[in-house]
Order: structure tokens, then C-alpha cells, then sequence
């Protein structure tokens, strides 16, 4: 089983080296986020699945009333994932896309929540709905790598299809082209094609179909 698990992770490093690097793209939506956005905690730096964050000093309650998503988003470049997270649940839940990714992002690296790729799923779910893109890659390399659910290249594919559309002109686009090209190599035709037609099928929900037809 070890042996198999070491295998798995060289697979899904090769084909997704954005979770294989020591530093994360970044987004200008962001604010240029540090490095461990992408990244699942590390045995250096997690403790029982969970990231540990550097000691940080008290907020008052008042002051994280106030504080603003940049704000929070701020928070958590500064390594307080305790705060960020007990401040993003009640955005998520309130519909806000960011949050819904980054509280998503945050479960599956266990980052001030307890790491859970159920509760991942659940956020980067709702955040891929709304067409965030970051969301959408994230997803697709869980079920490249089977995290939380049987591992479906198709699926992997389907969603890095769509990750490309919504994705601006930048790194994290190149790096998702590059993810596609890698999944695509291991794919028959046959495949390559149910993962457009799902793709498709996706999009077309959304009025957004056409995007795809100059990949297909």
C-alpha cells in the first residue's frame, strides 16, 4: 500500500506540478497570496492534517467584525488561518464566491480547519458553480488524484477545460493548459472527447457553450 501511495503521489506530481512546486501562482485577486495556497499541508509544516500558523496576536472581537474580505484575505497571507477561517465560514455560507474557494482551498490543505475533502468538495463545489477558475483547477486536480472521491480523469480533464475559459491571460492559465495537456496525453480518444462533451454540457448551462467550441 506504500508503495502504491508513493507511486500515486510521483503520478499526480507530474501531471499537476502546480501541486508539486514549493510556491503557488500568483493571483492579483489575492493580492499576490504566499506561497501555500495550492499547496496540501506538508509533514514540515502540519500537524495531524492540520497547518500549524505562525503565533499571532489577538484580534478583538469588534475589530474582526469589521474587518473587510481583503482584510481577511490579508489575515491569511500573514499565516492567521484560525482567524481567516472562523471569519470566511460565515461569508461561504452567506453565498460569497471568494470565500466559498478559499475556505474550500483552506479544508483541503487543513489550514485553520481540520483538513477534510469532504468539506473541500462542498465549498470548491459551490465556487466552481459561480465559475471561479481556481476553484474549478483545484477540482480537477482532486479527482485526478482521488481525493474524497474515485478517481475520474475524465472528470479531471472536464474541469480543466473549463478552468482555461474563465482563467485571465496569465500564469495560472499557462499552468492549467499545461495540467490539460498532461491528462490529455493519458487519455484515449475516446475519453478526450467525453471530457469536452461534459465540459459542453457544463457550460451550456451557464449560456457560456460557445466558449468551448474553438477546443473542440
Amino acid at each position: 500500500m506504500r508503495v502504491f501511495s508513493a507511486v500515486l503521489a510521483l503520478l499526480i506530481a507530474a501531471v499537476f506540478p502546480a501541486y508539486a512546486q514549493d510556491s503557488a501562482p500568483s493571483l492579483d485577486e489575492y493580492d499576490n497570496v504566499k506561497p501555500g495556497l495550492l499547496m496540501p499541508a506538508t509533514p514540515e509544516n502540519s500537524s495531524n492534517g492540520q497547518q500549524e500558523a505562525p503565533a499571532q496576536e489577538e484580534i478583538p472581537e469588534v475589530a474582526q467584525q469589521a474587518m473587510t474580505l481583503e482584510d481577511i484575505i490579508a489575515a491569511y497571507q500573514q499565516g492567521k488561518f484560525d482567524l481567516a477561517a472562523k471569519l470566511l465560514l460565515p461569508l461561504a455560507k452567506n453565498g460569497q464566491h471568494q470565500a466559498e474557494e478559499l475556505i474550500g482551498i483552506m479544508y483541503r490543505s487543513g489550514q485553520g480547519v481540520p483538513k477534510s475533502s469532504e468539506q473541500a468538495l462542498l465549498w470548491l463545489n459551490k465556487a466552481a458553480e459561480a465559475s471561479r477558475p481556481l476553484a474549478q483547477h483545484h477540482l480537477a486536480s482532486i479527482y485526478y488524484g482521488g481525493e474524497g472521491v474515485l478517481a475520474d480523469p475524465v472528470k479531471a480533464l472536464m474541469w480543466l477545460h473549463i478552468a482555461i475559459l474563465h482563467y485571465p491571460d496569465g500564469p495560472e492559465k499557462k499552468r492549467a493548459i499545461e495540467d490539460r495537456d498532461n491528462v490529455y496525453a493519458q487519455l484515449t480518444r475516446r475519453d478526450k472527447e467525453r471530457a469536452l462533451d461534459l465540459a459542453h454540457e457544463w457550460l451550456e448551462k451557464k449560456d457560456e457553450g460557445q466558449l468551448l467550441d474553438t477546443q473542440r
